[in-house]
C-alpha cells in the first residue's frame, strides 16, 4: 500500500483522536507515543515521508497520554537522556510531587551509576603517567578532544534515532549498511575539518607544530570513531530489543572513556616514538 508524506498534527496528545504509525518486529520496543512525539519534534519544518512497506494503524490519545506520564516520572527519577526527556508530551507533563529523600535517592542512582563508567578514563590515564608528565599540552587539550567526540557522536545517534523513530531508516542489514556509509563520509569530512581547526587553536596557544599535530591526528580519530560509534549503537539497541533512544546518553559516556583512550595513545605515538624517531635521523 502506498501514501503520500502527510505532516504529523502539532497539537498536544490530549487533543488528538488517532495516531498513525507503522509497526515493525525488529522496533516494536519503541513506543507508538514515543514516535508520535519525535514525529512532531522532526516534522516542525518539514514533512516527513511515510514507509511504504507496513501496515498503517491507530493508536487512541490517551496512549499517548499515558506514555507521556510515564516517560516524563522517567525524566524526572534523574534519567540523563535530555533529548528524550525534552519530546512534546514528556516535557509538558507537571513533574511529580515527592519527598527531597526519594528525588536524591532516584537521582542519585543515575548519577552514580555514570560517575562509574566515565571513572573508567582514571585506568587509562594511570598507564600514560609519563606522557601527561613531559607534556603537559595533551592535559590542557583533553577536555576539548572529548567534548567533541562526546557532541559528534551524540548528533549521529540522534539522527538515527530520528531515522528508526520515522521509518525512513530500518535496522536491517542494508538499512545499517547505507547509514554507516553515509555517516562514514560524514565523520571523515568533519574530523578532517575539526582537526585543521584544532592544529592552528593549539599551535596559536602553544607555539610548538608537532604538539598541535599530535592533538589535530587524535581530534580527527576522535571525531570519526564517535560518529561511527553514534550511528551504529542504535542500530544495535534496537536490534537487541532496547529502546535506541537510550543511545544518546551511551554514546556520551562510551566517547568520554575512548576519547581518552584515542588522545594518550595517539599523542604517545607522536610526541614519544615519532619525536625519538624524528631526533635520531636529524
Amino acid at each position: 500500500m502506498t501514501s503520500s508524506p502527510t505532516k504529523p498534527p502539532l497539537a498536544p496528545p490530549a487533543q488528538q483522536q488517532t495516531l498513525q504509525w507503522r509497526p515493525s518486529s525488529s522496533f516494536g520496543h519503541l513506543s507508538a507515543a514515543g514516535l508520535h512525539t519525535m514525529h512532531r519534534r522532526a516534522s516542525s519544518q518539514q514533512q516527513l515521508p511515510a514507509a511504504l512497506d507496513d501496515e498503517v494503524t491507530t493508536l487512541p490519545a490517551s496512549t499517548l497520554e499515558e506514555w507521556g506520564k510515564k516517560e516524563a516520572a522517567r525524566c524526572d527519577s534523574g534519567d540523563p537522556d535530555v533529548e528524550l526527556c525534552e519530546l512534546p508530551g514528556i516535557i509538558n507533563t507537571p513533574p511529580k510531587e515527592r519527598s527531597a529523600a526519594e528525588e536524591a535517592w532516584s537521582r542519585g542512582r543515575w548519577l552514580l551509576g555514570l560517575l562509574v563508567l566515565q571513572s573508567m578514563s582514571s585506568f587509562v590515564l594511570d598507564s600514560y603517567q609519563e606522557l601527561l608528565r613531559d607534556h603537559l599540552v595533551v592535559t590542557l587539550f583533553l577536555t576539548m578532544l572529548v567534548g567533541a567526540g562526546g557532541n559528534a557522536g551524540n548528533q549521529s545517534a540522534i539522527k538515527v534515532i530520528r531515522g528508526l523513530a520515522t521509518g525512513t531508516m530500518r535496522p536491517t542489514g542494508a538499512g545499517v549498511r547505507r547509514a554507516m556509509a553515509q555517516q562514514l563520509a560524514v565523520g571523515l569530512m568533519l574530523g578532517a575539518g575539526l582537526a585543521a581547526g584544532g592544529w592552528v587553536r593549539v599551535y596559536v596557544t602553544n607555539g610548538d607544530a608537532l604538539n598541535a599535530t599530535a592533538i589535530a591526528i587524535s581530534l580527527c580519530l576522535i571525531v570519526v570513531c564517535s560518529v561511527v560509534a553514534g550511528t551504529g549503537l542504535p542500530f544495535a539497541l534496537a536490534r537487541a530489543g532496547i529502546d535506541p533512544a537510550n543511545a544518546g546518553t551511551s554514546i556520551q559516556v562510551v566517547m568520554d572513556v575512548s576519547g581518552v583512550l584515542i588522545t594518550c595513545a595517539t599523542c604517545h605515538v607522536v610526541l614519544d616514538q615519532l619525536a625519538a624517531g624524528l631526533r635520531a635521523t636529524s
